[in-house]
C-alpha cells in the first residue's frame, strides 16, 4: 500500500509540473488567465500566481 500511494502521488505532482510548464508557456503568449483556467483545471488564484512568478 504505502509503495502505491507514494508511486500515485509521484504522478500526480509530475503531472501538476506538466500543467504548469503549459500553463507558463500560455502566459509568456499572452493567453487570457480565464482560457488559461479553463485548458488547465487550474483556479484563476493558481492561473495569477503562476504569472506573478513569471513576470
Amino acid at each position: 500500500m504505502g509503495l502505491e500511494k507514494t508511486l500515485d502521488d509521484i504522478e500526480r505532482k509530475g503531472i501538476e509540473l506538466g500543467k504548469e510548464e503549459i500553463a507558463g508557456r500560455m502566459i509568456a503568449e499572452g493567453m487570457d488567465d480565464q482560457l488559461i483556467a479553463k485548458i488547465t483545471g487550474f483556479s484563476l488564484k493558481k492561473v495569477e500566481q503562476l504569472r506573478k512568478q513569471i513576470q
